[in-house]
Protein backbone atom coordinates (compact mmCIF):
# COMPACT_ATOMS: atom_id res chain seq x y z
CA UNK A 1 0.00 0.00 0.00
CA UNK A 2 1.63 3.23 -1.19
CA UNK A 3 0.57 6.47 0.48
CA UNK A 4 1.61 9.95 -0.53
CA UNK A 5 0.53 13.56 -0.42
CA UNK A 6 0.49 15.28 -3.80
CA UNK A 7 -0.32 18.77 -5.00
CA UNK A 8 -3.63 18.64 -6.84
CA UNK A 9 -3.41 19.63 -10.50
CA UNK A 10 -6.53 21.44 -11.67
CA UNK A 11 -7.04 18.83 -14.41
CA UNK A 12 -7.52 16.23 -11.65
CA UNK A 13 -9.97 18.33 -9.62
CA UNK A 14 -12.95 16.08 -10.39
CA UNK A 15 -11.14 13.13 -8.78
CA UNK A 16 -11.87 14.80 -5.43
CA UNK A 17 -15.39 13.49 -5.98
CA UNK A 18 -14.02 10.27 -4.50
CA UNK A 19 -13.60 12.15 -1.19
CA UNK A 20 -16.73 14.32 -1.07
CA UNK A 21 -19.99 14.65 -2.99
CA UNK A 22 -19.12 17.35 -5.51
CA UNK A 23 -22.49 17.05 -7.26
CA UNK A 24 -24.49 17.63 -4.09
CA UNK A 25 -22.15 20.48 -3.15
CA UNK A 26 -21.85 21.85 -6.68
CA UNK A 27 -21.68 25.52 -5.65
CA UNK A 28 -18.77 24.76 -3.33
CA UNK A 29 -17.06 22.68 -6.01
CA UNK A 30 -17.41 25.53 -8.51
CA UNK A 31 -16.02 28.01 -5.99
CA UNK A 32 -13.02 25.79 -5.20
CA UNK A 33 -12.34 25.21 -8.90
CA UNK A 34 -12.44 28.97 -9.64
CA UNK A 35 -10.10 29.69 -6.73
CA UNK A 36 -7.65 27.03 -7.95
CA UNK A 37 -7.83 28.33 -11.51
CA UNK A 38 -7.23 31.90 -10.30
CA UNK A 39 -4.26 30.87 -8.14
CA UNK A 40 -5.87 31.71 -4.80
CA UNK A 41 -6.39 28.09 -3.63
CA UNK A 42 -3.84 25.30 -3.43
CA UNK A 43 -5.00 21.79 -2.62
CA UNK A 44 -2.98 18.78 -1.54
CA UNK A 45 -4.39 15.27 -1.70
CA UNK A 46 -3.61 12.22 0.41
CA UNK A 47 -3.59 9.14 -1.81
CA UNK A 48 -3.48 5.43 -1.18
CA UNK A 49 -2.28 3.50 -4.22
CA UNK A 50 -3.25 6.51 -6.35
CA UNK A 51 -6.80 6.78 -5.00
CA UNK A 52 -7.83 10.14 -3.53
CA UNK A 53 -8.63 9.65 0.17
CA UNK A 54 -8.23 13.10 1.80
CA UNK A 55 -7.56 16.70 0.93
CA UNK A 56 -6.40 19.92 2.50
CA UNK A 57 -6.62 23.34 0.88
CA UNK A 58 -5.14 26.70 1.71
CA UNK A 59 -6.28 30.08 0.47
CA UNK A 60 -3.97 33.07 0.07
CA UNK A 61 -6.66 35.76 0.18
CA UNK A 62 -9.88 34.99 2.05
CA UNK A 63 -10.90 38.66 2.09
CA UNK A 64 -10.85 38.43 5.89
CA UNK A 65 -7.80 39.69 7.79
CA UNK A 66 -8.43 37.12 10.54
CA UNK A 67 -7.84 34.37 8.00
CA UNK A 68 -5.22 35.77 5.63
CA UNK A 69 -2.45 38.33 5.64
CA UNK A 70 -0.47 38.65 2.39
CA UNK A 71 2.91 36.89 2.53
CA UNK A 72 2.36 36.03 6.22
CA UNK A 73 -0.82 34.02 6.92
CA UNK A 74 -2.56 31.31 4.91
CA UNK A 75 -6.07 30.08 5.62
CA UNK A 76 -6.69 26.33 5.82
CA UNK A 77 -10.12 26.45 4.25
CA UNK A 78 -10.68 22.74 3.70
CA UNK A 79 -9.69 19.52 5.40
CA UNK A 80 -11.67 16.42 4.62
CA UNK A 81 -11.02 12.69 4.73
CA UNK A 82 -13.24 10.19 2.95
CA UNK A 83 -15.67 8.33 5.17
CA UNK A 84 -14.30 4.93 6.05
CA UNK A 85 -10.78 6.35 6.35
CA UNK A 86 -11.42 8.77 9.20
CA UNK A 87 -9.81 8.38 12.62
CA UNK A 88 -6.72 6.78 11.08
CA UNK A 89 -4.38 9.78 11.36
CA UNK A 90 -4.79 10.95 7.76
CA UNK A 91 -6.14 14.36 8.77
CA UNK A 92 -3.24 14.82 11.18
CA UNK A 93 -0.77 13.92 8.41
CA UNK A 94 -2.37 16.44 6.06
CA UNK A 95 -2.26 19.19 8.69
CA UNK A 96 1.40 18.44 9.50
CA UNK A 97 2.26 18.40 5.81
CA UNK A 98 0.51 21.73 5.28
CA UNK A 99 2.37 23.33 8.18
CA UNK A 100 5.71 22.29 6.69
CA UNK A 101 4.68 23.32 3.18
CA UNK A 102 3.48 26.76 4.31
CA UNK A 103 6.69 27.30 6.26
CA UNK A 104 8.77 26.27 3.23
CA UNK A 105 6.85 28.84 1.16
CA UNK A 106 7.78 31.58 3.62
CA UNK A 107 4.55 31.86 5.59
CA UNK A 108 4.73 32.23 9.35
CA UNK A 109 1.10 31.57 10.29
CA UNK A 110 -1.84 29.35 9.43
CA UNK A 111 -5.45 30.06 10.37
CA UNK A 112 -8.47 27.80 10.48
CA UNK A 113 -12.17 28.14 11.17
CA UNK A 114 -13.96 25.26 12.87
CA UNK A 115 -17.47 24.70 14.15
CA UNK A 116 -17.52 24.44 17.92
CA UNK A 117 -19.64 21.28 17.76
CA UNK A 118 -17.09 19.52 15.49
CA UNK A 119 -15.15 18.03 18.39
CA UNK A 120 -12.86 15.70 16.40
CA UNK A 121 -11.69 18.57 14.15
CA UNK A 122 -11.36 20.98 17.07
CA UNK A 123 -9.23 18.46 18.96
CA UNK A 124 -7.06 17.81 15.89
CA UNK A 125 -6.36 21.52 15.38
CA UNK A 126 -5.65 22.23 19.04
CA UNK A 127 -3.37 19.17 19.26
CA UNK A 128 -1.61 20.44 16.11
CA UNK A 129 -0.78 23.74 17.75
CA UNK A 130 -3.63 25.99 16.63
CA UNK A 131 -3.60 27.48 20.11
CA UNK A 132 -4.60 31.11 19.69
CA UNK A 133 -8.28 32.03 19.43
CA UNK A 134 -8.65 35.04 17.15
CA UNK A 135 -12.45 35.11 16.88
CA UNK A 136 -15.55 33.38 18.20
CA UNK A 137 -18.76 33.86 16.28
CA UNK A 138 -21.87 32.37 14.79
CA UNK A 139 -23.08 32.02 11.23
CA UNK A 140 -25.84 30.12 9.42
CA UNK A 141 -24.09 26.82 10.30
CA UNK A 142 -23.76 27.54 14.03
CA UNK A 143 -21.10 28.69 16.46
CA UNK A 144 -17.50 28.61 15.27
CA UNK A 145 -14.03 29.68 16.26
CA UNK A 146 -11.10 31.01 14.24
CA UNK A 147 -7.78 29.60 15.42
CA UNK A 148 -4.19 30.60 14.65
CA UNK A 149 -1.00 28.54 14.45
CA UNK A 150 2.41 30.19 14.44
CA UNK A 151 4.84 28.21 12.29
Amino acid sequence: MKTQIIKLHIDDFQKCGNIWDMQRQSDLAKQFYREMRDGNRTTYVYTIDGTFIGEISVVKDADDCDYTIPEKRLYVSRLIVKEGYRRQGIGRKLVSFMMEEAKAQGYSELSIGVDLDNYPALKLYIDSGFDKVIFIGEDEYGKFVKLLKTL
